[in-house]
């Protein structure tokens, strides 16, 4: 089973984040029915309004991209976006690997990479959050998936396009580069934390669908 979100208010939270700063890789696999607006589907924040890392479905955007973008107190943001789009109802890979503060790759089923080189400090995170971005903040507002989310990664190391490749293939997050893998939800209907052990809140009651096919 995945996680199905209904693109107003559902969304899973951590009350901590796994990761403390760059370097760091996130990773899911998604399935949307929203091809026109801005869906997080991964997101770590310092502040309710500044600072983050957000991994993105894009349908706003021309393309439909996956992006992967950083945002700052300053005002600074780095956008990476692929090359190729996502398509309605459809199981799609998504991965954002941010190496340094001036870089940073987003890639759609392993491939179609697109990079960006903006500058960008983000400070601490202290929470996180699937299937939402949720505050009122500079440069997007809230943004909610409409649709599916599974075998949600977060590795606070920069995972090679190689061992990204693997994971669009279907291998699951643990059998990646696990030394360095420190949150692995697989979103098989129960909400757990198999690597780092943070406790997950399903808020406003996601509910449970079929997950997505992947190789333990």
């Amino acid at each position: 089973m995945a996680y199905n979100f209904n693109g107003t208010n559902q969304f899973l939270s951590m009350a901590t984040t796994p990761v403390s700063s760059s370097p760091l890789t996130f990773a899911c696999w998604f399935n949307s029915t929203n091809t026109t607006g801005i869906q997080a589907l991964i997101c770590v924040n310092v502040t309710a309004n500044v600072d983050r890392h957000v991994l993105y479905a894009r349908g706003d955007v021309a393309g439909d991209p996956v992006r992967m973008q950083s945002v700052d107190s300053l005002g600074a943001v780095g956008n990476a976006d692929t090359t190729a789009g996502y398509s309605s109802s459809v199981w799609t890979h998504a991965c954002g690997v941010v190496s340094s503060n001036t870089s940073r790759t987003a890639y759609l089923n392993g491939a179609s990479s697109g990079t960006n080189s903006t500058t960008v400090s983000v400070g601490a995170p202290v929470q996180a959050s699937i299937g939402a971005q949720r505050f009122s903040s500079f440069p997007t507002g809230p943004s909610f998936t409409t649709g599916l989310i599974a075998e949600v990664g977060i590795w606070n190391a920069a995972l090679t396009a190689a061992e990204i490749a693997s994971l669009a293939k279907g291998m699951t997050c643990d059998k990646v580069r696990p030394q360095s893998l420190v949150f692995y939800a697989p979103l098989v209907r129960e909400l757990i934390d198999q690597k780092g052990g943070l406790t997950i809140t399903n808020n406003n009651a996601a509910t449970v669908a079929n997950h997505t096919r992947v190789y333990a």
